[in-house]
């Protein structure tokens, strides 16, 4: 069975359910997952997964009954009045009378350590944002499954456009999940250390590397950019609004060997289609982003930023900005033809609007799809122009 055979057959099957039904399952998804506990849950994972989902159910009047964590030093502390347990006192306390909503990524291991711990009800927290929608749809990645329906045709499109089979069955392997929680089937994660740069599909620049790191933080993303540089490094550009994640970019960069240091240049501007002022909800970690309430900061666009070297090699991980970041750079792009490498997990419907998009301004890149987590979590598209494609 070729591949556009297997994309037919698994759309058929979803068509096959009705919208009404669709959305049927998925409200009682949880319940039928957590039953007799439908009210009653503990959150394991007190990180921000943890306290985005705590701080969502008190927005639609729901609380849980516990916190649960491995970090010793969250043990007996509160996050937003709800107190935190290791793990052997929480299953102790609420194994017998309460379902475990696991509020971390790559979640799939400390489910199952829970479950033989004893725990009768564990339940991915995916499947508690179903239940409730207004509360946390749509956000990273989550959406309703019913909404994927009307998308058939774009799909079908994004998956044509795949340069290889890998990117196709990664496409299939997300609809699966997204649209049954069914993760059976997917391929097992890739190294997350390779997560922004796939070696064996980018082939070195030809005259050296400027690589601009959007959504920098604390300049992790830089040094892994080091570690698998092959060639020469002309430049490196690096943008992060968050005024505390900045202050940790600029302790990094300013620890490099001393034949980099003017080769670094750090903006502090958001990206988007537009230039201008946008409000930004600055938290000091990797969740900050634009739309939130907050202070207000400058956007800037790829195609008026002041290059000093024309970049060869893009990276975006801002937080669901990608889209605009790339449609304001249009011009840079189609000019220049660098790699982008952009995260296609903060919204659902990124999964294919980010390649079509990228295809629109520059239909000769080849397009790959990898994942370096569980489910669609770390989800990245590569664009590569075909001079840079790794033979």
């Amino acid at each position: 069975m070729n591949p556009p055979d297997q994309l037919d057959q698994l759309l058929k099957r979803m068509s096959a359910e009705r919208p009404a039904d669709v959305a049927e399952r998925a409200l009682w998804t949880f319940d039928n997952l957590a039953r007799p506990f439908t009210e009653t849950f503990v959150l394991f994972g007190a990180g921000p997964l943890g306290k985005l989902t705590l701080s969502r159910l008190y927005q639609a009047g729901i609380e849980p009954v516990a916190f649960a964590d491995n970090k010793p030093e969250l043990w007996g502390t509160r996050i937003e009045g709800i107190e935190v347990f290791s793990r052997d006192e929480a299953i102790e306390r609420f194994a017998k009378h309460a379902a475990f909503v696991v509020t971390i990524f790559d979640g799939s291991k400390v489910r199952e350590q829970l479950r033989q711990a004893g725990c009768q009800r564990v339940v991915p927290f995916t499947a508690l944002w179903w239940k409730y929608p207004e509360a946390f749809m749509p956000d990273l990645g989550v959406d309703l499954p019913q909404n994927l329906l009307q998308h058939s045709a774009a799909i079908r499109e994004c998956y044509d456009l795949m340069a290889d089979e890998a990117s196709r069955k990664e496409i299939l392997d997300q609809l699966q999940w997204r649209f049954w929680l069914d993760d059976s089937k997917m391929s097992p994660p890739l190294p997350v250390r390779d997560t922004y740069f796939p070696n064996e599909l980018i082939a070195p620049a030809p005259n050296g590397e400027a690589f601009v790191d959007c959504g920098a933080f604390d300049g992790g993303s830089i040094q892994a950019f080091l570690d698998h540089c092959e060639g020469t490094i002309s430049h490196i550009y690096a943008t992060e609004p968050d005024p505390a994640s900045r202050e940790m970019l600029q302790r990094f960069t300013r620890d490099l060997p001393a034949s980099l240091h003017d080769a670094v240049t750090i903006w502090p501007y958001a990206l988007g289609k537009t230039a201008g002022v946008v409000s930004f909800g600055a938290m000091g970690d990797v969740t900050s982003k634009v739309g939130e309430q907050g202070s207000t900061i400058e956007c800037r666009t790829f195609d008026d930023l002041p290059w000093t070297v024309p970049p060869t090699y893009i990276k975006m991980d801002i937080e669901g900005a990608e889209p605009d970041a790339i449609a304001g750079g249009a011009k840079l792009i189609a000019q220049q033809k660098p790699v982008i490498v952009a995260c296609l997990y903060h919204r659902s419907e990124h999964l294919w609007q980010i390649p079509l998009l990228i295809h629109s301004i520059a239909p000769d890149y080849k397009l790959y799809l990898r994942r370096y987590a569980e489910e669609n979590w770390e989800t990245v598209c590569y664009a590569v122009p075909p001079h840079r494609v790794r033979v």
